[in-house]
């Protein structure tokens, strides 16, 4: 994947008349890296931020073929005279020996999406935890040569890494106390240094909150078992995952948020390698309440804020490209319209104490019989995706629905 996630594709390679090996190297930059494709190219990465807007004499090039220095205008084209287009193949002669190279501005990455682990959990597909232990590990080994080869089709002969992971929410058995089924199956991610995040979904977090060990389920209060509790821990493993990655090479994370004192199930955000990611949890625009205590109810509000805190922050950051996700698709399965207005355990929505333009603030009887719901979110889902088309080159990952889909909502390209 590069950072604009477009489709690629390379001219036929030229065969070379004897084995023989062309390096390049730029005194005047750092960071620079080279990558063998499969079909005898050499990918010259260079830095984010180069500027190719002058001759590559200005980034001090140098060549050798076979490990000695060769003189650069014995090369055709020269590459001292040669300025180049981000992503463009060149093909250099020297002495009868074709050499083809390819510039890129930035890495070339893979980002791997994963869902719906239910760790440890009876039912909804549950995955053992040495059975997680073992997709991690193949995914860990992806571009070695004693594992299975994986090829992009849009970019022959490219041989995928996993760069970074993503698990897009229901990550263990319902309640569980710790979340350390989930860490366990999935510490060998940051074991191989390679950044992991995982988000809430229906199964993690409240109110879509389902377990057989609390028949409230729900926000409710407790210290064991109760809704806010779990909620708790829930978002910390999300919170954990998020700072080990920082330290993995995602950058600029921020949690994104109205700015109120009530808890939310915070969405977040960060770059990695270029890409701007939006992490949206169980699903954007989540309602933020207060907890329930011993004598009161939980308390519901508006997520107008956050509408208007994430468009602000999309409007600073449209030229980025970006991948956004979260747990909910926008429209496979499981009659998703109903998790955009929050519904509660008994199929009805959860009105909110203050006002909203999103009609979160009105009372709203059981789905299946309900059109006003199905046309609220509507409204929702129509804002968001309107947001993700501000920025640049955007697509959408989700899960929930425990098999592939590839959908178009709103001009919006949404894989579960």
């Amino acid at each position: 994947m590069k950072r604009l996630l477009t489709t690629l594709l390379l001219t036929a390679a030229l065969t070379t008349a004897a084995l023989a090996q062309m390096t390049l190297s730029f005194a005047n930059l750092s960071g620079v890296t080279t990558k063998s494709f499969t079909d005898g190219t050499t990918l010259v990465e260079l830095p984010l931020g180069t500027n190719l807007n002058q001759p590559l004499s200005a980034l001090g090039i140098a060549a050798k073929v076979d490990g000695t220095d060769v003189t650069l205008t014995d090369i055709v084209p020269n590459p001292a005279t040669l300025r180049i287009a981000d992503d463009e193949t060149v093909v250099f002669l020297y002495r009868g020996r074709a050499f083809q190279f390819r510039f890129s501005v930035g890495r070339y990455f893979t980002a791997v999406f994963i869902s719906d682990p239910h760790t440890a959990q009876s039912g909804h597909d549950g995955t053992a935890v040495a059975d997680m232990q073992a997709y991690v590990s193949r995914l860990t080994a992806m571009g070695r040569d004693d594992a299975p080869r994986y090829e992009f089709a849009a970019l022959p002969g490219y041989v995928p890494t996993c760069d970074i992971a993503f698990s897009l929410g229901d990550m263990d058995q319902d309640s569980e106390k710790s979340g350390e089924s989930f860490k366990t199956a999935h510490a060998g991610f940051a074991e191989a240094g390679i950044p992991f995040i995982t988000l809430c979904g229906n199964h993690d977090i409240v109110p879509d909150y389902w377990t057989g060990t609390n028949p409230d389920k729900g926000l409710t209060y407790g210290f064991n078992d109760g809704g806010s509790y779990c909620n708790d821990i829930a978002r910390g493993i999300v919170e954990e995952a998020c700072a080990t990655a920082q330290q993995h090479g995602i950058a600029d994370y921020q949690q994104l948020t109205d700015g109120s004192s009530h808890t939310q199930v915070k969405p977040f955000t960060f770059t990695f390698n270029g890409v701007r990611f939006y992490c949206g949890q169980t699903y954007w625009f989540q309602k933020p309440y207060d907890k329930p205590g011993f004598f009161s109810d939980a308390k519901y509000y508006a997520p107008d804020g956050m509408i208007d805190a994430l468009e602000q922050f999309v409007a600073n950051h449209a030229a980025e490209p970006s991948v956004w996700m979260q747990h909910y698709p926008f429209l496979a399965g499981s009659d998703c319209d109903r998790w955009w207005l929050d519904q509660n355990d008994v199929g009805l929505y959860i009105k909110t104490k203050d006002s909203s333009a999103y009609g979160t603030d009105i009372d709203l009887g059981a789905y299946d019989s309900d059109a006003t719901a199905k046309s609220y979110a509507k409204k929702k889902k129509d804002k968001l995706a309107a947001i993700i088309r501000q920025t640049t080159n955007p697509v959408h990952f989700s899960g929930h629905v425990h098999s592939f889909a590839d959908n178009t909502y709103n001009g919006l390209r949404d894989y579960t």
